[in-house]
């Protein structure tokens, strides 16, 4: 209780502190003293009614406080800009989203002419998936030869649907797909693990990683405790993920060899092996049903004006005013 009013004061701004100068006239009912005169010399030697001391006492209080009240609400009081704790069924997703050239070609199974590319299609359902009315924080980094972060992870979507947006000027460079995992891993750096995280990786191609890349990745994701889901749009002349190759031919299929070593990272590892529009829709949905543990997340309040409430108080204290004020003796009965 003592440290939620602490919280509210430490909070609490006014817009004309000139008016708090009215405070002092709150001390005018509490210091001065005036009783309706009898024609009685004294009354010195009646006992003392408890009950109206009491009574003054109360009379006195909520004169005060009108006044401090009203003083307080033209004074323009309200709390500034707070962080407000929310509680929510999610998890906290980092799409990484490979735009490299080759993501502006066509899926393996060759479309219909006039057919959306890889990327125009990636684009489309993760528009989908980043709309629904899921509690997920969603983050977004992009990739081709560098990693470039395009929105951070949070409850702002339209900042993440903004980024989308911008991969339709079209991709460009190589896919360096452990610099991009990389930037999205260290973004969960010194955060506190309140849902689950997920590293979204949507790209059409593999890499060849050196060992210590490779160490290095595996600690980055056991340190963090992220799953990684690959959905891979398989190009035209692109390796599958379900066909093993030949002992020795090993090198010339990069993104199996890619999807051979995610298995291997000791996290949870799923890849969803999409050759055409539909299947990316398909393995978006499967991804969109993961249950998940609560998530907590801060989300800005706006300014509260709390002059209203101030001057509500001080109508309670006027009303408790009169009340009291007709139950005051205007004239002694006479025997």
């Amino acid at each position: 209780m003592i440290s939620s009013i602490n919280d509210f004061f430490r909070n609490a701004t006014i817009d004309h502190p000139w008016f708090l100068a009215l405070l002092l006239l709150a001390l005018v009912p509490l210091l001065v003293r005036g009783h309706s005169a009898f024609r009685y010399p004294s009354i010195a030697r009646l006992p003392e009614d408890a009950l109206s001391l009491w009574l003054e006492r109360l009379w006195r209080i909520l004169g005060a406080l009108a006044i401090a009240f009203i003083a307080l609400g033209l004074a323009g009081i309200y709390q500034g800009e707070q962080s407000v704790e929310r509680i929510g069924k999610g998890a906290h997703v980092m799409i990484v989203l490979d735009r490299s050239a080759s993501m502006n070609d066509d899926f393996a199974d060759r479309p219909a002419e006039g057919s959306a590319s890889k990327m125009a299609a990636a684009r489309r359902v993760l528009e989908t998936f980043v709309r629904q009315g899921r509690e997920d924080l969603l983050g977004m980094v992009t990739f081709s030869t560098s990693p470039i972060l395009v929105a951070p992870l949070g409850g702002d979507r339209d900042a993440v649907l903004a980024a989308l947006r911008a991969t339709e000027a079209g991709g460009m460079g190589f896919t360096a797909v452990a610099r991009g995992l990389g930037m999205a891993l260290d973004y969960y750096e010194g955060r506190p693990v309140t849902g689950s995280r997920v590293l979204l990786l949507v790209s059409d191609g593999g890499a060849h990683l050196d060992v210590k890349t490779q160490d290095m990745l595996r600690n980055m994701f056991q340190r963090q405790g992220a799953s990684l889901y690959w959905i891979y749009l398989r190009s035209a002349n692109g390796a599958s993920l379900r066909t093993t190759p030949e002992e020795g031919d090993e090198d010339a299929y990069p993104e199996y060899q890619l999807h051979r070593y995610f298995g291997t990272l000791g996290v949870p590892y799923r890849a969803y092996e999409a050759e055409n529009p539909l299947a990316v829709e398909r393995a978006m949905a499967d991804i969109a049903r993961l249950k998940n543990q609560p998530v907590r997340y801060h989300e800005a309040a706006p300014r509260r004006d709390l002059a209203r409430m101030f001057y509500l108080l001080a109508l309670f204290c006027g009303c408790g005013l009169f009340v009291l004020h007709l139950t005051e003796v205007k004239r002694w009965r006479v025997a």
